[in-house]
């Protein structure tokens, strides 16, 4: 199948001014302290498929799956290694280590999910509001021959440019559009040969860890709510000045 026939390129529904910088895809050794320690941070909206684990159980999770960050499909193909759980014709939601994938995020957690040894998977990043980056943990890609290519923003990049990567290597991959978008596609597919255009199978990997950036129509950290209780103490306060400011007047005269 032609990658023509698929939506190779990332559409993105820009939110923000023509002449934004480009997109850009950088990958990288992921590190487990590094990487748990800014999950979850303020302003980034989070999916570590641990609540849908919990909710959904391990399996093959239907022909799209919605998350906090969007939704899931697989690119096609019918997976026949060892590792495949199901049909072998969707993503999964996996628990514990399967053949070299395994929960990254967070430290002591369970789930993730998996390619299931299919093409690969399209993801339809939306967060009901807009965003300008994101990251995410890719692991065990490009490990059984395949050349695992990542296609965001109108530009991709391939996870190996050499040999096959170890058996449950984990990259950190960081996607930043360059602008506030309210949408964009992103498509992680599994192919024979670099810069090719036919699909791999059973060259299985996995995602976890996902965290999107949110941003205002300016393209600017959107500010972070202040929590009930806090906005219960400022009003005590101004409430205690208000007062105070009463008894001097009530003084004075």
């Amino acid at each position: 199948m032609s990658i023509n026939k698929m939506a190779f390129a990332a559409v993105l529904t820009l939110a923000g001014t023509f002449g934004a910088s480009a997109a850009t895809i950088t990958v990288s050794t992921f590190d487990t302290a590094t990487y748990n320690g800014g999950f979850g941070a303020p302003g980034n909206v989070g999916e570590d498929f641990e609540r849908l684990g919990g909710s959904k159980g391990e399996g093959e999770v239907g022909p799209a799956f919605s998350t906090s960050v969007g939704t899931f499909k697989t690119l096609g193909g019918t997976g026949s290694g060892g590792s495949v759980i199901g049909t072998g014709t969707e993503l999964a939601l996996r628990d514990g280590k399967v053949f070299g994938r395994k929960n990254t995020v967070p430290q002591g957690g369970s789930w993730f999910l998996d390619s299931n040894d299919t093409w690969g998977m399209n993801w339809a990043v939306s967060t009901g509001g807009l965003f300008n980056r994101l990251s995410f943990v890719l692991n065990d890609g490009s490990d059984q021959g395949a050349f695992l290519r990542i296609v965001a923003g109108g530009i991709s990049k391939e996870l190996r440019t050499g040999g096959r990567l170890p058996n449950g290597n984990a990259r950190t991959v960081e996607i930043d559009f360059g602008q506030a978008v309210s949408s964009a596609e992103i498509v992680l597919g599994n192919f024979f040969t670099s810069g090719g255009d036919r699909y791999k199978l059973n060259d299985g990997f996995s995602i976890d860890g996902i965290a999107v950036t949110s941003v205002d129509d300016n393209n600017q950290p959107d500010p972070v709510p202040l929590p009930a209780s806090a906005l219960l103490l400022g009003a005590a306060v101004g409430g205690l000045g208000w007062a105070g400011r009463r008894k001097a007047k009530a003084r004075k005269a």
